[in-house]
């Protein structure tokens, strides 16, 4: 009874993951909102040189390849129209990561524009519960 009840809560939580990641490969194509400007604002915290730090890392989409260049070619695919040879291509870098690898790289995956295949949730499930790691 339990495990099926954790099975659920799990499976819960990765489709709420694949449906914020897939929603901010899609919202990245929309104008980003414009930030407030702090010195000009009454709750200006004063540390401006931080804020504007803040405001660069924010904005900076620099992302971290995981040996998967091969992948860009993907990018704007949706989720589910992908052939078993690309899924192949997906799995095989998805096995080879670290279990603290694949949140990063999922990221890396959303900031380049390139939607998970819908069909290896259950295989990313499954090594991100994956105790022993590599």
């Amino acid at each position: 009874m339990w495990v099926l009840l954790v099975s659920l809560i799990v499976l819960g939580i990765f489709t709420f993951l694949i449906t914020k990641f897939q929603q901010g490969a899609s919202s990245q194509a929309q104008a980003p909102e414009k930030e407030p400007d702090c010195k000009n604002s009454e709750y200006c915290c004063g540390a401006h040189e931080i804020c504007e730090e803040g405001k660069k890392k924010r904005s900076e989409k620099k992302w971290e390849y995981y040996e998967d260049e091969e992948l860009d070619r993907f990018r704007g695919k949706t989720s589910d129209s992908y052939t078993e040879e690309e899924i192949a291509e997906f799995r095989e870098v998805l096995e080879t990561l670290r279990k603290e690898e694949i949140n990063g790289w999922l990221k890396s995956l959303n900031l380049r524009g390139i939607n998970f295949p819908r069909s290896l949730i259950g295989l990313l499930s499954s090594r991100l519960q994956w105790k022993n790691g590599r």
